[in-house]
């Protein structure tokens, strides 16, 4: 018994010219538009105030990247061979990963949704920004940590992070991060004995209105209602 079976063609109406074209302009408006969404994005990224910002913009003027000085943020991450940079968002967006493509960079840490980025400057000049009026050199720390801190006459008591920096005629300069981003630093002579304060680390030591009191190796220093306790390993390094 014979079995016929019939077949239907549906009609093949190819895409025209101008619906392809369309299609093709459209498809390249949304590439350009999410694009443009992403650099607008880090170009308007509002920095976190806990972050002292240099230049507008790494490595080039305008970029969403930027160097980092020295604030409580990045206290932990600053060395005195690398500089230290931050990119908007995590380590994978397109800025940071231009940044890490050089063989000299690496991610060192995260904060308030920057990615922290070390880069070396030991034999590579090249990754001095030139964006800058004039580069800005990270506080060398010789150590880093945290000491017991009060101020308020005992009302505020915590744990301030520090940066201790160590010159060659043994004197040193301990930088004090308080939690609300404030810098209290404390100038120590070769002996041990406080010399005066300032803000930053290179600053002049001034003369004010400290005491001292020694307590089994650890001095408690006294500046106006403010308390901090160093020790003297903190200051020598042993």
């Amino acid at each position: 018994m014979a079995c016929n079976t019939t077949f239907f063609r549906l009609p093949f109406r190819p895409l025209g010219a101008p619906a392809l074209f369309a299609s093709i302009v459209t498809i390249a408006l949304n590439f350009t538009s999410t694009f443009a969404h992403a650099a607008t994005a880090a170009e308007h990224f509002a920095w976190p105030s806990s972050f002292v910002v240099m230049g507008n913009g790494y490595p080039h003027a305008g970029d969403a990247c930027r160097r980092l000085g020295e604030s409580a943020a990045t206290a932990n991450y600053l060395d005195h061979t690398a500089m230290l940079v931050g990119c908007p968002g995590s380590s994978d967006s397109a800025a940071a990963r231009a940044i890490l493509d050089h063989r000299h960079a690496r991610v060192v840490g995260e904060a308030d949704g920057v990615t922290l980025i070390s880069i070396s400057t030991e034999g590579d000049r090249s990754t001095v920004s030139h964006s800058d009026p004039a580069p800005v050199k990270p506080t060398p720390f010789s150590a880093t940590g945290t000491l017991p801190c009060e101020r308020g006459g005992g009302q505020t008591k915590t744990m301030c992070k520090f940066g201790v920096v160590r010159h060659g005629d043994r004197s040193t300069a301990v930088v004090i991060f308080w939690p609300d981003d404030r810098t209290q630093t404390i100038f120590f002579a070769a002996n041990g004995r406080v010399i005066g304060t300032g803000v930053k680390a290179d600053d002049q030591p001034v003369p004010g209105n400290t005491l001292t009191q020694k307590n089994a190796g650890i001095s408690l220093i006294s500046i106006g209602n403010e308390r901090y306790e160093i020790t003297d390993s903190v200051l020598s390094g042993n």
